[in-house]
C-alpha cells in the first residue's frame, strides 16, 4: 500500500463559558481561547489502497472520484479506531470503528522519519557540540544527526533569546522548494525586543603566534668582577591561511638583541654586561 506520512496542525479549542441562555432572543457569549495541536497523518494516493481502506470501513464512497484520502491520527497513539478519515475532494470526514485486524496490522507498519528532542531551559550554549569545532574535516563528512540537531537547537535559542525571552512561546518552521512557512504563537507582542545579532568575525585572519620570554640572573665568582646578565629570547611563528585549505608556516625565527653577541657559541641568548 503506498502510504506517505506527515505532521499537520490542527486548530484546538480550549472554551470558557462565560454565560449561555437558551432563551430565544438573548445573546450568546462564549469565550475561546484558540491553539495549535500535531497530529501526524497518512495520505493515500493509490487507487487500489484507497479503495482497500474504503471497503475495510464499509464506507459508501465513489472510489473512483476519490483523488486521496488522509487517515489522521487525532488521539496521537497510533492509527486506528477513534481516528478520522477525509475524502479528497470531497472533503467529507469519517470517523473510524471496528479496524479490521489486517487493516490494522497494515497501519502499525505506517512511520515517518523524524528527529525530536525534549530538553530544559538552559543557555543556548550548553546545547551546542563544542568538541565538533575540533574534529577533521573528513569527520564532518559523515553526517551526525546528533550534531546537526545540536546546533540547530542551539541557534534558534539564541536567537530567540536574543529577541524574546519570555515563556510560553510556540513556533512552527517548514521548507520545501516552494519556500518557507514560518508561524508563531502563545506569545507576549510587549515582549519582543528586536535585538541586532553580534558582528561576523572575519573569513580571513592573519594569524601570529608570539611568545617572549625574558628573565635574569647574577653570577657571582669570588675574587672577580660582578657580571648581571639578561638573556632575551624572542620567537615568532606566522601561520598563513590560504585558499584549499593549505597551511604554510614560516619557520622558527629566534633573534639577539642588535649589536650583542650570544653568551654561549651556538645558543640564540643574548648577554649583556652592565
Amino acid at each position: 500500500m503506498k502510504t506517505y506520512l506527515q505532521r499537520i496542525f490542527y486548530l484546538s479549542l480550549i472554551v470558557t463559558v462565560l454565560s449561555v441562555s437558551k432563551l430565544s432572543g438573548q445573546d450568546l457569549s462564549v469565550s475561546a481561547e484558540v491553539t495549535q495541536i500535531f497530529r501526524p497523518v497518512a495520505v493515500i494516493e493509490d487507487p487500489a489502497s484507497i479503495e482497500l481502506i474504503l471497503d475495510a470501513y464499509l464506507l459508501i464512497v465513489d472510489a473512483s472520484e476519490v483523488e486521496k484520502i488522509e487517515i489522521i491520527d487525532i488521539t496521537n497513539n497510533g492509527f486506528g479506531n477513534d481516528d478520522f478519515l477525509i475524502v479528497y475532494p470531497s472533503l467529507e470526514v469519517f470517523e473510524l470503528i471496528d479496524t479490521p485486524p489486517e487493516v490494522e496490522e497494515i497501519m502499525r507498519g505506517w512511520s515517518f522519519d523524524e528527529q525530536q528532542r525534549d530538553g530544559l531551559n538552559l543557555d543556548p550554549d550548553y546545547f551546542y557540540p563544542h568538541h565538533a569545532d575540533t574534529l577533521e574535516s573528513w569527520e564532518l563528512e559523515e553526517t551526525d544527526m546528533e550534531l546537526v540537531q545540536s546546533s540547530l537547537i542551539s541557534d534558534i535559542l539564541l536567537s530567540l533569546n536574543r529577541n524574546y525571552n519570555e515563556l510560553p512561546f510556540s513556533l512552527r518552521l517548514e521548507r520545501d522548494e516552494d519556500g518557507f512557512t514560518f508561524q508563531m504563537w502563545n506569545f507576549d507582542e510587549d515582549a519582543f525586543r528586536f535585538t541586532p545579532r553580534p558582528p561576523a568575525t572575519p573569513d580571513s585572519i592573519a594569524v601570529h603566534d608570539m611568545m617572549y620570554v625574558f628573565y635574569s640572573d647574577s653570577t657571582i665568582v669570588a675574587d672577580t668582577t660582578y657580571y648581571d646578565l639578561i638573556y632575551m629570547n624572542r620567537t615568532i611563528e606566522d601561520v598563513i591561511y590560504l585558499p584549499g585549505n593549505e597551511e604554510r608556516h614560516r619557520p622558527f625565527e629566534t633573534r639577539n638583541l642588535p649589536g650583542v653577541p650570544s653568551a654561549i657559541p651556538g645558543s640564540t641568548d643574548a648577554a649583556r654586561n652592565d
